[in-house]
């Protein structure tokens, strides 16, 4: 059939406006898809970690929040018969199907989540062991670097300590909430140092002790006498010193002012005085031993009568530093730091500052660095400094800002890292020799509860620090 040159035209006209039609319906539908899925992910509330719970009956069914008026009350009411390791499994299952839902972004989307064990480690605490893989955009991991795992090729691979709450209802229903998240190193740390804790409090029944790294060495005060121990407490050894010119500690009668003591088996220091005592005068003082208490060595630092701060370190038999901070008034304070090359007979003062801020703590970790750090206050960008020649000159230590996990924003989407973590807590250095530094919550953040600290270290003596992550604090 042949058309003719209008019937050309006119069918042309006609598949034109049909093809702008089907366009406009496609666009029109894929708009509308669009705004769809859109508004239901704007539904969708992911919880955080430490703010999913998760309500079951006594044999361990999740109950939907439509369903709890429903629940038998003929049921159990106690929840023995489920394991603390399957109220884990139980608890990141749900936790994790979060972020599997259909309409959750991609950025935010887990895929083939795999719970690879739950282990449990004390039933006292309720304390799991959780181990779990994921797929991830890996463009986008960082939404969940907050959850201290690792991706390899885009893999999402967590390992988590989860200590639980089990709120019994009693009426055949239990929440499951989590009281701590900690990485299996941690954990294992933790629960050293509450070992270690526990056995010199024990063993030694000591009141008012506290150990040094080594727990064989630690200190007591009792019966207004201040003593060392180098074996557990099996012997004590009294330190040449009035009780009444060393406390100095809240108003302490069994604990030293922290910081102001350093004791090991080749050198035990006491740094006292800089007060007046009734009538009178007390110097800044050290008293020392380097032979176990043996022979005890007192020297004079400085006549200064208002000292509110002490601290003291020796990084050899030879060389060690003291800092004193003094004059504390209107929210300022003065400080000055000694040196010594021979062993602590005589000391020489190497710098005296006085401060717009107070002081709160120092840290040296060998001869030239070391960290002095600032009660915080609301125009600081950092209450963090940093000496790289002994104490001579500081440097402001600024931490990386990351990005906070949406998922514990708590509906303030307007929130920065800064305005979350501010306060720097004084650095630490452990025997692997690792500077660890905290960025604690302000009092009214809503991050989290206000449950959650940062963590950053650092291998080089603090030039420059890494975010490992954020961990609940103790």
């Amino acid at each position: 059939m042949k058309f003719s040159a209008a019937q050309k035209r006119l069918i042309k006209k006609v598949a034109f406006r049909v093809f702008i039609l089907i366009s406009v319906i496609v666009m029109a539908s894929y708009y509308m898809i669009y705004r769809y899925v859109e508004e239901r992910e704007r539904e969708i509330v992911l919880k955080s970690r430490y703010t999913f719970a998760v309500r079951i009956d006594s044999h361990g069914n999740v109950l939907e929040p439509a369903a709890e008026n429903s629940v038998n009350h003929t049921l159990a009411d106690d929840f023995a018969q489920l394991t603390i390791g399957q109220i884990g499994d139980i608890w990141i299952r749900q936790f994790t199907s979060q972020y599997t839902q259909k309409y959750l972004s991609r950025t935010k989307k887990l895929e083939k989540v795999d719970i690879h064990e739950t282990k449990i480690l004390e039933e006292k605490t309720n304390t799991v062991f959780i181990s779990f893989t994921a797929i991830v955009d890996e463009d986008n991991y960082e939404n969940f670097i907050a959850w201290d795992g690792v991706v390899d090729n885009g893999k999402l691979i967590c390992e988590w300590v989860v200590s639980f709450n089990i709120d019994n209802h009693y009426d055949g229903t239990a929440t499951i909430y989590v009281k701590s998240i900690v990485t299996p190193e941690e954990y294992g740390i933790t629960m050293y140092n509450e070992s270690k804790k526990n056995s010199v409090a024990e063993k030694a029944d000591v009141t008012g002790a506290e150990e040094n790294e080594n727990e064989m060495v630690f200190y007591r005060i009792k019966n207004a006498a201040l003593t060392v121990t180098y074996n557990k407490g099996e012997r004590y050894i009294t330190v040449p010193v009035n009780i009444n010119d060393v406390l100095y500690e809240d108003n302490s009668t069994d604990k030293l002012k922290y910081g102001s003591y350093c004791i090991s088996t080749t050198k035990t220091a006491f740094l006292y005085g800089g007060k007046r005592n009734g009538n009178d005068r007390i110097p800044v003082t050290l008293v020392y031993t380097d032979d176990m208490g043996e022979n005890w060595i007192t020297s004079e630092i400085d006549t200064i009568y208002n000292a509110s701060y002490y601290y003291v370190e020796f990084f050899d038999e030879k060389t060690g530093i003291i800092f004193v901070g003094y004059d504390r008034n209107n929210l300022k304070e003065s400080y000055k730091i000694y040196v010594t090359s021979d062993g602590g007979q005589s000391w020489n003062p190497i710098a005296d500052e006085r401060t717009g801020n107070i002081i709160k703590g120092v840290k040296f970790i060998d001869s030239s660095t070391g960290f002095l750090c600032y009660e915080y206050s609301e125009e600081m960008d950092s209450n963090l400094y940093r000496t790289a020649d002994g104490g001579k000159t500081f440097e402001k230590v600024v931490l990386e800002s990351q990005e906070l996990d949406s998922t514990a924003l708590q509906n303030n989407s307007n929130l920065t890292w800064s305005d979350v973590y501010r306060e720097a807590t004084v650095p630490t250095y452990s025997s692997d020799r690792i500077v660890t530094v905290y960025l604690m919550q302000g009092e009214q953040s809503q991050y989290n509860n206000g449950k959650t600290v940062a963590k950053y270290q650092s291998t080089d003596k603090g030039k420059t620090f890494k975010y490992i992550g954020q961990y609940e604090k103790k």
